[in-house]
């Protein structure tokens, strides 16, 4: 797969991501400070089935508010 296409695949997982936070704040959060990367990407140049994405967040913040919020949406179900 070529670079461009990955990258848009990315953002379009990333985006996807993004819009199931149903919490504005954290949703801000999560778009300023976490970057998709790992196996996923070498999966696609490998022309491999990706199994899973993984975020890393650029922030202890936004890890933590983040972390909050799925604790808090796994307590309510």
């Amino acid at each position: 797969m070529k670079a461009r296409i990955i990258k848009s695949v990315l953002r379009n997982k990333h985006k996807a991501w993004l819009a199931s936070i149903n919490n504005e704040h954290v949703r801000e959060l999560a778009a300023e400070n976490t970057i998709v990367t790992g196996g996923c990407i070498a999966s696609m140049l490998l022309k491999e089935r990706v199994n899973d994405y993984d975020l890393y967040f650029r922030t202890r913040e936004a890890a933590i508010a983040i972390a909050t919020y799925y604790v808090d949406q796994f307590k309510k179900n």
